[in-house]
């Protein structure tokens, strides 16, 4: 029986941290929740046509997956790729969400969701970091981004920087400016990325990036300055209405 509610699938696997609070925040946004093990779904051998018959979203939480060995998110994306054969793109063309969130993020460049000259590296400063920062999301193209203003949403990361490929640098961003793929932005810009970029949407627009964490502020009480302002305690987290957009527009 087809569920009532739209269901995502929160990929879990090793290494990977994210997928419980990730879950927790389609939760409430009203989503069926199914967390699967990567492996799992390798053995189950899910393909395309079985994961867009189940799935309405995918998501790809943050952490450490694989222990990052071979650079933030590349074995994740290869075995997205090579084992379970999933298109991403195609996917999104046949009415599905994604989205990567962090390492999440990271693996999704890895597979060239954003085009080939498009890479994540080590944040500006050399470091990991943990902390709170603004962003503004940029154009009408990402249906997970509609109708919001500037937030505050928590970064922890190490390898957050998105640089453009310096050769075809100005080609490259006048491209995806044109295709309204850079659809949020860092204000002060932390980690030092291009362009002030904090995430990327591909051209359907289905498919969002980001480093910073919505995931990490879906209750008022999250935030570290809720006790400053009246009303906060019993109030959504700012990044919950990612969540809601994906809901309305699964749907």
């Amino acid at each position: 029986m087809k569920p009532q509610n739209p269901r995502v699938i929160v990929i879990t696997g090793d290494g990977i941290l994210g997928e419980q609070e990730t879950a927790q925040a389609f939760r409430l946004a009203k989503f069926d929740v199914e967390i699967r093990h990567l492996n799992d779904l390798i053995q189950e051998k899910l393909g395309m046509d079985e994961l867009c018959r189940r799935y309405s979203a995918i998501a790809f939480p943050g952490g450490f997956s694989f222990g990052d060995d071979l650079g933030a998110g590349k074995i994740l994306a290869l075995k997205l790729v090579y084992q379970l054969g999933w298109d991403l793109p195609t996917y999104a063309s046949r009415g599905g969400l994604v989205i990567g969130i962090a390492n999440g993020f990271q693996a999704l460049i890895r597979m060239g969701i954003f085009g080939k000259d498009i890479s994540i590296t080590n944040n500006s400063i050399g470091k990991f970091m943990a902390l709170w920062t603004k962003v503004t999301p940029v154009g009408n193209r990402c249906v997970w981004l509609r109708g919001i203003g500037t937030i505050d949403l928590p970064i922890r990361h190490a390898e957050g920087r998105i640089v453009i490929g310096a050769s075809r640098r100005a080609e490259t961003l006048a491209k995806m400016e044109r295709l309204g793929m850079t659809c949020l932005k860092y204000e002060g810009n932390p980690v030092g990325s291009d362009e002030n970029l904090a995430g990327l949407c591909d051209a359907t627009g289905r498919i969002l990036g980001l480093m910073p964490h919505p995931e990490g502020y879906v209750r008022g009480t999250a935030h570290p300055e809720w006790t400053a302002h009246r009303g906060r305690a019993g109030a959504p987290g700012m990044g919950l209405t990612l969540f809601e957009n994906a809901f309305r527009e699964a749907m």
